[in-house]
């Protein structure tokens, strides 16, 4: 009766704590983060901004037309441009120009703007080529004249307008007797960050795409960029996961019914996997504010291990003391071994240990405390068990050994040799052959250049602000960045635009162009400018956002190109996204390489206080180690670059082995029963990271490589290795 007590108040206490939780995070469930940045960043200063700017940024993709009509082109592009849905996207400046309070506004203050090439040159004095220009745009059939000839004798509006269009990116080129233009596009971020969202409008892109190139067969359109690879990346490998997840329930219940003959015992396994990921995802939410995806990618894979549990507790079932030491024995040890991740400062491996340790914990608990009762009302017998007794006959001889330990040793000592680490984000991810064409056409119509900088400006005022990215940009080629004192030069700026205008005027008008009357020519010389300027409250709010990350903090974006001279300027930091994401991800792999050793020497001491022996200790962890470095020495030997994930799957790897040597380590002497329950948790474990190595994303399916190699050499190391005595 006492023990019957203590197991109801035991059921009643798990219940009561998992409806707590649930109801308390279930409202207001934590938002899942997909970036993967933000996931590798800490808390610095510096870290921030370049989340930040990763997320500012994340949207942004090209969209590429070609055609043999020049006049062709710029017709589709901007019937393109005008069937957006503005909704989600920002209005970038390669459309700002046909924003009619914008260009009101620039009308309004034309006579303080002027373009950085044309200003040079009045300031040179190299007052021919500005003539020649603005004789070339009065003549031109396409050009537009945006004001009175009066106030604008040199078109400099259009002028400067054309300079914003350029500077962005948006130019057109000719290349082997095609016309091509490139217009930068951006999504919003709400957009572009949520994988639901982007699917649907990456999808409306292409439907608009498929119907203007039928309605006009001459013109091509391309996408680049990055949220078009994301696009191709998830829409391919969800069908994927989806099929493999299909078979691999599939290889899971056949192996079921073939073995224990029975399809019941799938019901409870469910149940716990489902509790298991339910349990892990609500602790995760009340310790973290949101919860990233490569989280769910690698807790909700390590979850298998509770497999695990559910097949020795019914080859085992009816032997409840051996069964209860070895599941609580692997339940301790993996959770140890995960809990040691929270020593991290990777939010990410932080909240894959909270997932897995409060997941792996449930499971344990609730095979213990609910399968008994659980197994009595669904009335399962498991008496019948198919007789695989052959399969465990085999006894390796001792020449056999020595042989197998020179292979491995061999593997393990020339593989670690060869082996090279490739941090490069980029490199993670191989592109379809499309789009690499497509990307690279970008980069010969950016003239070669597709990587894009920062250049993180900071002063005391706004003006000062615009003053100081004026004086960076004397350093910069024209045309090869974009930024707020541009769009909008600063009020000194402004007061020496009006002064070369005038100083033009003094010189040349008179010479310039006989269609002004004399009386007009000195009725401009003698217009004084205006007193007013152009300043950030009359500018449209998407452009503030684009450029402003607050009132004392301006972003510059730099196509291309060196830009350590910058690293001397005070108050000026420079980003270069790829390579500090990239030296990110090799801190946290660094980091994660230094985890495994404390790790595996955790282990050695609790395993030796439990079996109160080393050499137990040793038996059981060497399987697991043994298996992550045969796997490193295998990569190093294919030449196989090892990247941040890689070393992810070593935890993954170390997880799923150590259950299989404390279970085997803890099996009765010829338990048939034992070793046909591990050999099913690692063939159905193996089978499905085969699968998954066959995805055509390339950072998964070389995962799924990985892994399978990993389980099944650690597997045939704890056949040679562990042996009851």
């Amino acid at each position: 009766m006492k023990k019957f007590s203590a197991i109801t108040l035991l059921k009643t206490v798990f219940v009561i704590a998992f409806v707590i939780i649930a109801v308390l995070h279930i409202k207001n469930p934590a938002p899942v983060q997909t970036n993967i940045v933000n996931a590798i960043m800490s808390k610095s200063q510096t870290d921030r901004l370049i989340v930040d700017l990763s997320q500012k940024h994340a949207g942004i993709f090209n969209v590429i037309f070609e055609s043999e009509d020049s006049f062709m082109l710029s017709e589709v592009k901007n019937e393109f441009i005008n069937s957006l849905d503005k909704k989600s996207f920002i209005q970038d400046i390669s459309q700002t120009y046909m924003i009619t309070d914008l260009l009101n506004t620039y009308k309004f203050y034309a006579n303080n703007l002027l373009s950085p090439s044309t200003a040079k040159k009045i300031k040179t004095g190299n007052f021919k080529d500005v003539k020649l220009e603005g004789l070339q745009r009065l003549y031109n059939p396409l050009g537009m004249n945006l004001l009175p000839i009066e106030e604008d004798p040199f078109l400099f509006l259009s002028d400067y307008l054309q300079s914003l269009e350029n500077s962005n990116g948006t130019k057109s080129i000719q290349i082997d007797g095609k016309y091509y233009e490139s217009v930068s596009l951006n999504l919003k971020e709400t957009v572009a960050l949520s994988p639901t969202l982007l699917n649907i409008e990456i999808n409306k892109l292409f439907s608009l795409k498929n119907k203007m190139e039928k309605n006009n067969p001459y013109v091509k359109i391309r996408f680049s960029g990055t949220p078009i690879h994301t696009y191709y990346a998830s829409s391919s490998s969800i069908k994927e996961i989806n099929l493999i997840c299909i078979l691999s329930s599939l290889f899971i219940i056949l192996l079921c019914r073939f073995y224990f003959r029975s399809f019941k015992i799938l019901i409870p396994i469910g149940t716990s996997l489902l509790l298991g990921m339910f349990v892990g995802y609500l602790l995760t939410s009340s310790f973290f504010s949101t919860i990233h995806v490569l989280t769910f990618v690698f807790s909700t894979t390590l979850i298998g291990i509770c497999v695990d549990y559910s097949l020795h507790y019914f080859a085992k079932y009816d032997e409840s003391e051996p069964l209860l030491k070895s599941l609580t024995i692997s339940m301790t040890t993996t959770v140890s071994a995960f809990l040691i991740l929270l020593l991290s400062n990777m939010e990410l491996l932080k909240q894959i240990a909270v997932f897995t340790a409060g997941g792996l914990l449930s499971v344990y608990i609730f095979v213990v405390l609910f399968y008994p009762y659980i197994c009595k009302k669904l009335n399962i017998e498991l008496n019948n068990k198919a007789d695989v007794s052959k399969l465990f006959q085999y006894s390796p001889s001792k020449r056999t050994k020595i042989v197998t330990a020179t292979i491995v040793s061999l593997v393990i000592i020339f593989g670690l040799s060869q082996l090279k680490f490739n941090d490069n984000i980029k490199d993670m991810y191989k592109p379809p052959k499309h789009l690499l064409e497509s990307e690279k056409l970008q980069a010969k119509i950016n003239g070669g250049n597709t990587d894009y900088k920062f250049l993180i400006v900071k002063s005391n005022k706004l003006q000062s602000l615009l003053e100081k990215e004026e004086k960076i940009a004397q350093y910069l080629p024209l045309g090869s960045f974009y930024s707020l004192s541009l769009l909008m030069p600063s009020i000194a700026k402004q007061k020496e635009n009006q002064q070369l205008r005038q100083r033009l005027y003094k010189y040349e008008l008179n010479s310039y162009a006989d269609f002004l009357t004399p009386a007009l020519k000195q009725k401009i010389l003698n217009t004084k400018p205006r007193e007013d300027y152009l300043t950030i409250e009359k500018l449209p709010a998407q452009i503030t956002e684009k450029f402003l990350l607050d009132d004392k903090t301006s972003i510059m974006i730099v196509k291309g190109g060196n830009l350590k001279i910058f690293e001397k300027f005070k108050d000026v930091t420079v980003i270069d996204l790829q390579k500090d994401i990239s030296k990110r991800v090799e801190n946290c792999r660094t980091s994660c390489l230094k985890l495994i050793f404390p790790i595996f020497i955790s282990l050695f001491i609790l395993l030796t206080i439990i079996y109160k022996k080393p050499l137990y200790a040793l038996k059981i962890i060497t399987p697991p180690a043994l298996g992550c470095l045969f796997t490193l020495g295998i990569l190093g030997l294919c030449h196989q670059n090892i990247n941040l994930f890689h070393i992810l799957a070593l935890f993954l790897i170390m997880g799923f082995s150590l259950d299989y040597s404390v279970f085997r380590f803890n099996a009765l002497k010829d338990s048939v029963d034992s070793n046909a329950a591990v050999l099913i948790s690692c063939a159905t474990s193996v089978f499905s990271f085969l699968l998954l190595s066959m995805t055509s994303f390339k950072l998964i399916s070389s995962l799924g490589l990985i892994l399978a190699l990993g389980l099944t050499s650690s597997y045939i190391f704890s056949l040679f290795l562990i042996s009851k005595e």
